[in-house]
């Protein structure tokens, strides 16, 4: 069984793959409606940079240096992971299937932690990230009209992006660095990087955008209130007591309700194919609760087997 405190992480990691699964469909009607991603992402990160900044000044004011130089960092990061993924998506059919190409940072989170940070884990999580990972290229390149190309690349590079990051957030979070102040100053990076961009490709064209379509007005409230604000801080609070690796894997159901709103908005039919894969994802999600009752712990340094 579950501990409370897993169930806990979970619940929340689960929520934030849902509300980012379905954020890649107003990520695909914003793009279409003219707003380039920089803006794209200025309008995501503002929402929660006057949303905290107002409520938590006091809090966010008293963030240590090294607490907002890491913030920073890690935004900076995954800034640029974003970008490769918007980009990435635009250049494909549909999100769920770029959702799919990122979707290798399952297996390359915990790949990275054997390798490089020497860290044990169980064989059944390993497993399972291996078939999350199988499944997702089952998806991706067992269609001949989903053929490789330069959304493909930019969506595979940015998985090695979002991988850095959710390393990286748990490094910070382990430390005295409160959610809330992380976000903060990851949205003003976030918001520094876009503004020259924002200037220069989407200013002169701001009268040539219809601002008054529901459609593109709800999709950036989506974006700005739900991905970019609560979606995070339900990963942020969620990694906390979460593993990377496990947060990795859960991150990885965002593929299924990605799929969901396809099915529901573009009336997509899924062949045996795509239902086994999705299956698959589906189950190895599902054995979080197996690999905590493993003892056996897989690494390749034998050496730090007292670590």
């Amino acid at each position: 069984m579950f501990k409370k405190k897993t169930l806990l992480g979970v619940l929340l990691l689960l929520s934030a793959a849902f509300i980012w699964g379905v954020a890649f469909i107003p990520t695909r009607f914003i793009g279409e409606a003219g707003l380039s991603p920089f803006l794209e992402l200025f309008i995501r990160n503002a929402c929660p940079f006057i949303i905290f900044g107002t409520i938590f000044h006091k809090k966010i004011r008293l963030a240590s240096k090294s607490t907002i130089k890491n913030s920073m960092l890690v935004g900076s990061i995954l800034f640029v992971a974003i970008l490769l993924s918007i980009y990435g998506i635009r250049m494909i059919e549909f999100g769920s299937t770029g959702i799919l190409l990122i979707s290798i940072d399952v297996i390359l989170v915990p790949l990275f932690f054997v390798l490089f940070k020497k860290k044990f884990i169980s064989p059944v999580l390993l497993i399972a990230s291996f078939l999350s990972l199988s499944s997702s290229l089952m998806l991706a390149w067992g269609n001949l009209s989903n053929p490789f190309n330069l959304g493909v690349l930019l969506c595979l590079l940015a998985s090695f992006g979002y991988s850095a990051y959710i390393i990286m957030c748990s490094k910070v979070l382990d430390g005295d660095t409160h959610p809330i102040a992380l976000q903060f100053y990851q949205s003003l990076t976030f918001m520094l990087w876009c503004i020259p961009f924002v200037l220069i490709i989407d200013l002169p064209n701001f009268s040539t955008i219809d601002w008054t379509s529901t459609r593109l007005i709800s999709s950036l409230l989506y974006i700005g209130l739900l991905a970019g604000t609560i979606g995070y801080q339900l990963y942020f609070f969620g990694q906390r007591i979460s593993s990377p690796t496990v947060t990795a894997l859960i991150l990885s159901a965002d593929i299924i309700f990605a799929i969901i709103a396809d099915i529901l908005l573009f009336d997509i039919q899924l062949n045996i194919w795509q239902v086994t894969a999705y299956t698959l994802i589906v189950l190895s999600v599902f054995s979080i609760p197996f690999q905590e009752k493993s003892s056996f712990k897989f690494s390749f340094f034998k050496s730090n087997q007292a670590n």
